[in-house]
């Protein structure tokens, strides 16, 4: 067996791992203890087979993941009491400390310093997906569109079994869920639906840019035919899911998509794009007719709960929408040094009005851009502000290059629309806090950040070499 196809069977194994028991965001998930020091085991072997040039290629993520690490790890170095409380929000405990005479105690910058070494062992996840997509040579990098939709379409199997068994059972793998829904994976609707509409950015990938196969053939391009199939299915739980962030984030996922469709019809010659746009018409016609078919099943199928909660507040979301100005002013106190990755939940109730209180709690903000504030402070801000600005030079790197590697931009384009999408879902949940969309959104990164060659361009290099 080649070296390439190993590295590609442990990468396969490792996404498969996380999927299958990373779905959630609690830190008390049981599948935990197997997927961390796994995750160990899958670095040694990166860093083992890897090389410096596959690292170098992807060196702007992998320092800021790691100066994310390094500024949770100072988050928990205990600090003198009087440079302690000298950090904002501190002077009640400060009060209740001088109160039971307990003044000389080090504390930390983080208000809850198992949540933030719980968030600091989560980073193993991102940086074990990071290392192995450096060390795969660029025909199985082509692959990762491919896999990931695999992924996106099991949990969408999963989320209809989940259905068909009466919305409870034991296909539900965590124990705090959605039951009743399609979650697939995950412990959270809205993360499935969401990785559900992403996805048909790499759907509609898979077809664009599908060349057909010289002579003859018999039967139907499974090329085509699988990934159309893929994205049916996604479009039919992203409708019964029930999520109004996935049907938004779906509808920007297809726009991307039809917008694609006519960069690659541009981007071809005159003869060759009228034959294609023939063939996608044929294609494309097919799946609207199918679409239509399945929106026409989804709604008379559909239970009355999941429509009502399209168009109506639930309790959750309404509890949501009232502790806005309780978390903003969370950020407005705490934007220096923060409270410590992970706080959110043990530091939100000195916050809590009696208004909001009931049964029901926030376990996150369900604002992300705005717990990242509470949490890291203006450390964690200018992450992401280094991060953003890497991002906006990549991409006009790629910009330079359309002519030049027109697939590899493009398939950089579909990574970053993706991307911005989870975050533009982050505003109103927090899916990148879930270990396996926190593996989607560090591959997205890679594939931005370095995309694989085209077979035909890397051929072509090939042969100029021999000669």
């Amino acid at each position: 067996m080649r070296s390439g196809d190993r590295r590609f069977i442990v990468f396969l194994a490792f996404v498969a791992l996380v999927f299958l028991t990373g779905g959630g965001s609690r830190d008390d998930i049981q599948s935990l203890v197997f997927l961390r020091p796994a995750c160990a085991f899958f670095i040694a072997y990166a860093l083992t087979v890897g090389s410096g040039t596959g690292l170098a290629r992807l060196r702007v993520p992998l320092l800021l993941l790691l100066g994310l690490a390094g500024w949770m790890i100072l988050q928990l170095v205990p600090l003198p009491p009087a440079l302690w409380q000298s950090l904002p929000d501190r002077a009640a405990i400060a009060a209740m400390d001088h109160a039971a005479g307990l003044d000389g105690i080090w504390r930390p910058i983080s208000l809850s310093p198992s949540k933030t070494l719980n968030s600091l062992c989560s980073l193993v996840v991102p940086l074990a997906g990071l290392l192995l997509y450096s060390v795969l040579p660029d025909e199985r990098r082509r692959l990762l569109p491919m896999v990931l939709v695999i992924a996106a379409s099991a949990s969408a199997l999963l989320g209809l079994a989940q259905l068909a068994m009466g919305g409870h059972g034991p296909l539900y793998l965590y124990a705090i869920t959605n039951e009743g829904n399609a979650v697939g994976l995950f412990a959270n609707r809205n993360h499935n639906a969401v990785l559900a509409a992403t996805m048909l950015i790499f759907v509609g990938h898979l077809v664009l840019e599908r060349r057909p196969a010289s002579g003859r053939r018999r039967g139907p391009d499974l090329g085509l035919v699988l990934p159309l199939c893929a994205g049916l299915l996604l479009l039919v739980v992203l409708l019964i899911n029930g999520s109004r962030a996935g049907l938004l984030v779906g509808v920007l996922a297809l726009g991307f998509v039809a917008a694609y469709r006519t960069a690659v019809e541009l981007g071809t010659r005159r003869a060759d794009a009228m034959r294609r746009a023939d063939r996608l018409r044929r294609n494309l016609s097919l799946a609207v007719l199918g679409v239509a078919a399945l929106v026409a099943l989804a709604l008379l199928f559909a239970r009355g709960e999941t429509i009502d909660r399209l168009v109506n507040l639930s309790v959750a979301d309404e509890l949501r929408v009232r502790a806005f100005g309780v978390i903003s002013k969370m950020a407005s106190d705490n934007f220096l040094f923060g409270i410590g990755f992970g706080a959110f939940e043990n530091v939100f109730p000195r916050y809590e009005t009696a208004a909001l209180l009931q049964e029901t709690y926030l376990n996150n903000a369900h604002n992300d851009w705005l717990q990242w504030i509470i949490e890291g402070g203006l450390p964690a801000l200018a992450l992401a502000g280094a991060f953003a600005a890497w991002a906006v030079q990549r991409g006009a790197q790629h910009w330079r290059l359309r002519g030049a590697a027109k697939q590899r931009v493009r398939l950089a384009a579909c990574a970053g629309f993706a991307l911005v999408l989870l975050l533009a879902a982050s505003l109103l949940d927090y899916p990148l806090r879930v270990p396996s969309m926190m593996l989607y959104a560090v591959l997205l990164i890679a594939l931005f950040a370095d995309p694989p060659e085209p077979a035909a361009d890397a051929g072509r290099r090939r042969s100029s070499q021999r000669r």
